[in-house]
């Protein structure tokens, strides 16, 4: 019976959450007026749905796994030897409400826990550009940087949304170390690049990762400002292209830098 129970309790809580992620959907139409009542019911229906047994039993065994999502708290020792516990289940469900109530999943790696904060991915952003609707192409260069510890790499964003064609160039910075790959190095500034293209459109910056927080694989950790997207937002539409050029050859304008994480 206890059985027969639990499994009773998951099944609310499953169609309660696949509810919650319905309606959530509605929250990515841009200019939505009505959002806000919207976010209400979606937090409610989360917060009903993701009971304590819930949480246990579905949850957080999706932690540090990328079939589910990454932490900076993954139980292993830092490089100073120390160890940080796991997040607890108040942390995790608080992440994913902040995640589903904007359109991502807890599976997929669409979102890292970084410093108690839920952040999108590379393959967050991606997900939620998808049910934006916008076509897109991004022109990932290689590291230009002579900054030790930092890579600079430009990136071409050419897009298409609600019949609007344009393009924009940034140089993404992002941290690098001994160990980085250049596919590692790319795909950070891949994210990059989406979240600049995401913000532009939609206005809705979900902030980066504290450069203080603990490792996690392939999360970036410094603070970002907002120099690309108060220039893409200033110039992105003014009939122009923001070309991402080479440093500033050929008469090109130089891309405003992002610092990255």
């Amino acid at each position: 019976m206890a059985e027969e129970k639990g499994l009773t309790v998951i099944d609310e809580a499953k169609r309660k959450f696949e509810l919650a992620c319905k309606d959530a959907s509605a929250l990515q139409i841009v200019n939505n007026f009505g959002a806000a009542f919207t976010a209400v019911n979606v937090i409610a229906l989360l917060r009903e749905a993701l009971s304590d047994e819930v949480m246990e039993r579905v949850f957080m065994p999706l932690m540090n796994t990328k079939v589910g999502f990454l932490t900076d708290r993954n139980g292993r020792p830092r490089k100073n030897g120390t160890v940080q516990p796991l997040y607890t289940i108040p942390v995790v469900r608080d992440a994913i409400i902040d995640a589903v109530s904007i359109g991502l999943l807890p599976t997929g790696n669409q979102f890292n826990i970084i410093a108690e904060r839920m952040y999108p991915t590379k393959e967050g952003y991606t997900a939620l550009l998808r049910k934006l609707g916008v076509k897109y192409f991004i022109d990932v260069s290689f590291d230009k940087g002579q900054t030790a510890g930092f890579a600079e790499v430009p990136c071409k964003i050419s897009y298409t949304y609600n019949g609007e064609k344009n393009s924009f160039g940034i140089v993404a910075t992002v941290k690098k170390d001994d160990y980085s790959s250049p596919d590692q190095i790319r795909g950070k500034a891949e994210r990059r690049a989406k979240k600049a293209l995401y913000e532009y459109i939609t206005g809705c910056d979900f902030g980066d990762a504290d450069e203080q927080s603990g490792p996690v694989e392939d999360v970036e950790y410094k603070d970002v400002t907002h120099e690309v997207e108060a220039e893409v937002k200033n110039n992105a539409n003014a009939g122009g292209t923001l070309d991402f050029g080479q440093a500033g050859t050929n008469g090109t304008q130089q891309p405003p830098k992002t610092p990255g994480f």
